[in-house]
């Protein structure tokens, strides 16, 4: 917990230190931002689709059948972001959103099973961003960033534990970096109000290890590697100040 509280908090610390010392050199040169309003909060909803691809299920010789796989479901939730004007066309964007459940559920030949892991998921992001000229209100932009995606509330159904013929089972989703990329319009309601639609492409890869209590046998660990790279879409309000 306190390594992951330290990575995000270099996160937010990076965009801090990005802002506070590009800011200042373009405050002083003539690159200064052209735009009268430097910051951007904006506020919103977006869905993920997973584009899932799954390894097997993997544990002790003998203990795990072959083809168990696993599949994500795609998922809607609360979105916001902060952007800060750099200079000119360039600036800074943190994106977060207010942590969905995701639901893993059984593939391959453990299709039809339903739901084997659920747990809510973090995945804050921080982008270089690139603003076109603005057409009549309209600004369409491109943005490249990193995202770091982390997994709390992990829970496992008893489908998964009663099929190892366990009592119980824990599981611990390993965190991951990953590239992102994010395309995206504006539309200027007014100076102040803006309207957002983004669309926004993930790098994800993690694994899954679940640890079943096994009367006779102990805890025997088995794990699972899983790409996701969801494609997110947004549909955001902002406030420009």
């Amino acid at each position: 917990m306190m390594e992951r509280s330290q990575k995000i908090t270099a996160l937010i610390t990076g965009l801090s230190i990005a802002c506070a010392c590009v800011s200042a050199r373009a405050e002083e040169s003539a690159n200064a931002p052209t735009d009268e309003f430097s910051n951007t909060v904006k506020l919103g909803g977006a869905t993920a689709r997973f584009n899932t691809q799954s390894g097997d299920l993997t544990g002790p010789p003998g203990t795990t059948p072959p083809g168990l796989q696993a599949g994500l479901k795609n998922l809607t939730m609360g979105a916001f972001s902060y952007q800060r004007l750099l200079w000119n066309h360039w600036s800074i964007m943190f994106q977060g959103g207010i942590p969905p459940t995701v639901h893993m559920q059984g593939a391959g030949v453990a299709a039809g099973t339903g739901d084997i892991v659920t747990a809510k998921v973090w995945f804050p992001a921080l982008f270089a961003t690139y603003t076109f000229t603005d057409f009549h209100g309209i600004r369409p932009y491109v943005g490249l960033g990193v995202h770091y995606t982390f997994f709390t509330n992990g829970s496992v159904t008893s489908t998964y534990t009663n099929t190892f013929q366990g009592t119980s089972t824990s599981v611990k989703i390993k965190d991951a970096w990953g590239p992102v990329a994010r395309l995206g319009v504006e539309y200027l309601i007014t100076k102040r109000w803006v309207l957002d639609l983004s669309y926004i492409h993930y790098w994800m890869k993690t694994t899954a290890t679940l640890t079943t209590a096994t009367p006779g046998f102990g805890n025997i660990s088995r794990s699972i590697d899983v790409k996701a790279n969801p494609d997110v879409f947004g549909l955001m309000i902002g406030y420009r100040f």
